[in-house]
Formats: C-alpha cells, sequence, structure tokens
C-alpha cells in the first residue's frame, strides 16, 4: 500500500520540525500507540493496538530514522512481527516552508504487510493504515499550533 500525502502545518519551518520530532507529539498523534521511546540516537520503538475491523491488532513497531537534512527531511523504516503477520514500511518526510510563515509537509509513506492477517486483511489494513493517517496528521497539525503558540507566548505568563 502507497499514501502520497501533502498537509499544511500553520507554523514556522522550524516549529514544524520540533513537532514531527517530538516523542510526545508523535506519541498523542499516532492512533493507537501506547508507548513510544527512543532506544538510541535515530532509533524508536513503539507499543500499538490497531482496529483492524472488528479485531484489534498489538504490536511492536521499530523505527529507524535516516537521511535526516534537518530541519527540511527524513526517512523512517519501521518494521513490526507479529504471530499473524509481519510488516515493513518507509515513510519519506519533506517540509517546505511557504511565504506565509506556514510549512507543507510532504509525505510518501509505503506498508507492506505479509503473513496470514496480510494476505487476508488487505482491505482492512489498507482502511485502518488510510484512517490512521488521516488522524496522524490532524493530530500533528494541532500540536505542532499549540507548541507553536506556546512558545511564542511571552516568558512569565
Amino acid at each position: 500500500m502507497r499514501l502520497r500525502e501533502r498537509h499544511l502545518l500553520p507554523v514556522p519551518l522550524p516549529a514544524a520540525w520540533a513537532a514531527l520530532n517530538d516523542l510526545a507529539v508523535l506519541r498523542d498523534a499516532l492512533l493507537g500507540c501506547e508507548a513510544l521511546f527512543e532506544i538510541a540516537p535515530d532509533e524508536f520503538v513503539g507499543e500499538m493496538a490497531v482496529p483492524l475491523g472488528l479485531v484489534t491488532s498489538r504490536f511492536t513497531l521499530y523505527i529507524v530514522r535516516h537521511d535526516v537534512d534537518a530541519p527540511r527531511a527524513c526517512t523512517l523504516r519501521f518494521e513490526t512481527r507479529t504471530a499473524a503477520a509481519s510488516g515493513t514500511g518507509e515513510a519519506a518526510l519533506l517540509l517546505e516552508a511557504d511565504d506565509t510563515g506556514a510549512t507543507t509537509l510532504h509525505a510518501d509513506i509505503s506498508v507492506e504487510v505479509d503473513g496470514l492477517l496480510g494476505s487476508l486483511g488487505a482491505p482492512a489494513i489498507d482502511l485502518a493504515a488510510r484512517r490512521m493517517a488521516g488522524e496522524f496528521f490532524d493530530r500533528l497539525r494541532a500540536a505542532a499550533l499549540a507548541r507553536d503558540a506556546q512558545a511564542r507566548q511571552p516568558s512569565g505568563n
């Protein structure tokens, strides 16, 4: 499955990059994310519970960030293995500032799920992935805006 999306983040480029690299923001933005930790520089592990139709699939997600070109781009490679399936994917993220002070996030995401769940649940996986992506980008936008507003407040408030 492949998703190519573009989302406007109503904050300057540095604020968008900061939100995209804040584990608390990412944990809250990822639908079903129960935990997200950095285990080494540019390596992360997360615990997820993702609804797939009538069933919720629980898994551990391993993420490696590479090709970092701060504050403009990075690529995330992710992998998970469960008894019913294994999944791999990659998300190429590009931030582009515009002349209004906002930032456009370009995301090129590919996901491949193998095993029993992959063969039997392709439509459910596709639907869940699209729903998760939509929720993620909406939540990221709100968090980036809130972080930026808080950073702009005068100290002492």
